[in-house]
């Protein structure tokens, strides 16, 4: 505690926390020190207000680009509850707005892959040509990135049209966490954390003011947190322009990171008290209360927080369809209530923190108090006893259900050397069992009480026993309800099935499917499941209880690009792993004589332009690579491996390994589906093992998930290569034997 101790001196001397002492007083001080330090934090940024506005959102779209692995928002194109408003349909929503008492529109929704600059541009020209009165805040830095980026200029351009159209401020979305190995985890097609703090020091440094977030509460730690924070606190030295950071709580309903649940309320007020403590250059810290829900948020504005947004009026999705508050609006008398509670004062303020006076801010802010009126002087009678004490009311209060104030007696004193009248007090009725006598079961009672009292020790033990029989019957009970014995269900084969078919079909089975892992093939459409956890069996019924989770691997939706990496001035054998690991594949091997090494790999290209040491291009996984592997003319043949039993790709693995390039693929009539494919092996190959074939020569492989065929050409093949390597083998020998008996000659 010494330690807690002296940071809290240390943030009271007003001096800055670091990274390191941020973590510790995160993970180990009281709850009630982070509120203390918080709220002086607060009170000396901006007194006891605590700001609110009269905002909506608007949501042009929920399809997205970008596929992130906490998203419940995020929809493709084509489904059912998927939208995508037009710019006419924005422009007419923003006329509806006309009448509404607001003075911000904020603007944010998927990045859609339709939509370029030009559109995010004429978006906001329509809804300042409507609402010219009002405040645009438009546009996360990963939609702004995304299409200046797309539009192919410079980010201080973009943001100029974007403010020349009559955006005002930028919303703080898209942050997430910095940390790039997590992002890669949970959001890795997005633009980079430098990339987003780069869109906030560029409008920061254009005068446009700005908000930061922090997505928290998933998989992420505290010192990916802390870090988060530090990168903010750094840009704001370096560009002020922030006006306030929001901490979004993570919420799991509907998204692939579900299985990490949700913090607690405890880490939700640590989380923004040490915001407050840590970001000290930062004016205000926002407990977005569609997030928190309204009684953590006022919770929050003890713990440093001294915004709580706006009214919001029911016109955001993001967070309900992520399990948070349904048809999010409050009002204003709502949102000031919230803040008086906590003996705060509720400031009304417009996007840019301004404040607005309002024509009636006065005349609200003065209650009318009605007088107390005179106490009515009551008499009371001395009591004779102080249970027959006589409550006494108002005569008002006559007709009131349940009389509140109770008047105690007042006891009569004795005179001076007058003795005191003994208090008397009744005794307690005997229970009657409606005869005038003592019931069975108070006489029962009675006999307990008095057993009881001549064996104490004996009747402890009499009760522990019963309360151990008690609490081992209850949970015989609860074992047999929670494991639901002779209440099972059949696994249903999801494995070809899209994920959204597979949750209808989950969810009339009373199971839940739990997305685990996905993987990329271009030859299945996105969402396709490719595998499942617990998985069926062709011999038996694989069988689980209600409510189980079904852990599934899906085909991703887009194609991630990655850097192609160099491989050639290296070996054909170390080219081809560090191919397989980056997700590449082989295009073509193309074999060209050399004088001096074989299987030495000279140089590639990709789409038919040349990859350098210092080329830096990215390609979608699966791309195919072309290598141009060098050979002596005495090597210029090699010999084909066996790949019958393979997997094809393992067998195509194989093949390049050997200096061959894979021809035609072909499947057999017992494959009827493309999910079939995944688990289908070589039956048979073009090239006889064993025999000598030219470099590069193609190789065409035959496919089947005819078990038993495979299993059984298998086993022939393998007869054959043993002969073939028993073949060489004698060759070589004979070989060694005549070239040892010419050199004999040659000595004799």
């Amino acid at each position: 505690m010494q330690k807690i101790n002296d940071i809290a001196a240390s943030i009271r001397r007003g001096e800055r926390l670091t990274a390191a002492d941020a973590i510790t007083l995160w993970r180990e001080a009281p709850l009630w020190l982070l509120g203390e330090l918080a709220t002086e934090r607060k009170i000396e940024a901006s007194g006891r207000n605590v700001y609110y506005n009269r905002n909506v959102h608007l949501e042009p779209s929920n399809i997205c680009l970008f596929n992130c692995e906490f998203c419940s928002f995020r929809r493709k194109e084509g489904d059912p509850d998927a939208w995508a408003m037009s710019i006419d349909e924005v422009e007419a929503r923003a006329k509806e707005l006309r009448s509404a008492d607001i003075t911000e529109v904020h603007i944010v929704g998927g990045v859609h892959p339709k939509h370029d600059l030009d559109t995010y541009v004429e978006m906001v020209r329509r809804v300042k040509s409507q609402l010219p009165h009002v405040a645009v805040k438009a546009y996360t830095a990963v939609e702004i990135f995304y299409m200046i980026k797309r539009e192919g200029v410079s980010v201080v351009e973009g943001l100029r049209r974007l403010m020349d159209a009559g955006m005002e401020c930028i919303p703080g979305g898209g942050a997430e966490i910095f940390d790039e190995a997590l992002r890669k985890k949970i959001c890795p097609d997005k633009c980079s954390s430098e990339e987003w703090l780069a869109v906030h020091r560029a409008a920061h440094n254009m005068g446009l003011s700005t908000n930061c977030t922090m997505l928290y509460g998933h998989i992420e730690t505290l010192e990916q947190r802390v870090d988060h924070l530090e990168r903010l606190r750094k840009l704001q030295d370096e560009a002020p322009g922030f006006d306030a950071f929001i901490p979004l709580k993570y919420h799991s309903r509907n998204n692939r990171l579900s299985e990490a649940g949700e913090c607690s309320v405890e880490e939700d007020l640590r989380t923004i008290a040490i915001s407050r403590i840590f970001l000290d250059n930062i004016p205000h810290i926002k407990a977005y209360w569609v997030s928190y829900g309204r009684n953590t948020t006022e919770m929050a504005l003890s713990f440093g927080a001294d915004d709580i947004d706006g009214t919001i009026g029911d016109t955001t999705k993001i967070y309900s369809m992520a399990g948070g508050t349904e048809r999010p609006s409050m009002s204003v008398e709502e949102l000031e209530a919230m803040v008086r509670a906590v003996g705060m004062e509720p400031v009304e303020r417009d996007s840019h923190y301004n404040l607005v006076a309002r024509k009636s801010d006065k005349a609200s802010d003065v209650c009318a108090v009605a007088p107390s009126p005179e106490p009515e002087v009551i008499e009371n009678k001395e009591p004779e006893s102080v249970e027959d004490s006589v409550t006494t009311t108002n005569e008002q209060d006559k007709d009131m259900s349940v009389k509140q104030d109770v008047i105690e007696p007042k006891v009569k004193q004795p005179a001076k050397g007058e003795e005191p009248k003994p208090k008397t007090t009744k005794k307690p009725a005997k229970r009657s069992d409606g005869n005038g006598g003592e019931s069975k079961w108070a006489k029962a009672w009675d006999g307990l009480k008095r057993t009881y009292q001549r064996f104490p020790i004996l009747s402890h033990m009499l009760f522990i026993l019963l309360f151990c029989l008690f609490l081992l019957l209850c949970l015989y009970l609860g074992l047999k309800w929670g494991t639901r014995h002779n209440n099972t269900i059949v696994v249903p084969d999801f494995v070809g099935m899209s994920i959204e078919d597979a949750r209808g079909v989950a969810k009339d089975k009373e199971l839940n499917i739990v997305v685990r892992d996905s993987i990329f093939d271009v030859d299945l459409p996105g969402g396709t499941i490719v595998d499942q956890l617990p998985g069926t069996s062709e011999v038996r019924d694989v069988t689980v209880k209600p409510g189980r989770k079904i852990y599934v691997t899906i085909n991703a939706y887009n194609r991630r690009k990655v850097l192609v990496p160099y491989v050639a001035k290296q070996t054909l054998r170390q080219a081809l792993n560090q191919i397989e690991r980056s997700g590449f594949t082989i295009e073509e091997l193309v074999y060209q004589p050399n004088m001096t090494s074989t299987d030495y790999v000279e140089r590639q290209t990709v789409g038919g332009r040349e990859i350098g040491p210092s080329t830096n291009r990215e390609m979608p996984v699966g791309t195919g690579i072309t290598l141009y592997v060098n050979y002596q003319r005495e090597n210029s043949n090699t010999v084909a491996p066996r790949v019958v039993g393979m997997s094809l790709a393992k067998a195509k693995s194989s093949l390049w390994d050997h200096g061959f390039n894979v021809g035609e693929i072909i499947y057999d009539e017992s494959v009827s589906d493309i999910i079939e494919c995944r688990t289908a092996r070589v039956y048979m190959q073009s090239a006889k093992i064993g025999s000598s074939y030219r470099r590069g020569t193609k190789v065409d492989i035959y496919l089947s998930t005819d078990d038993a065929l495979v299993d059984s050409l298998r086993l022939i093949a393998d007869k054959e290569a043993d002969r073939a390597e028993a073949a060489r083998r004698k060759a070589q020998r004979e070989a060694e034997e005549k070239m040892r008996a010419e050199e004999a000659e040659a000595n004799n």
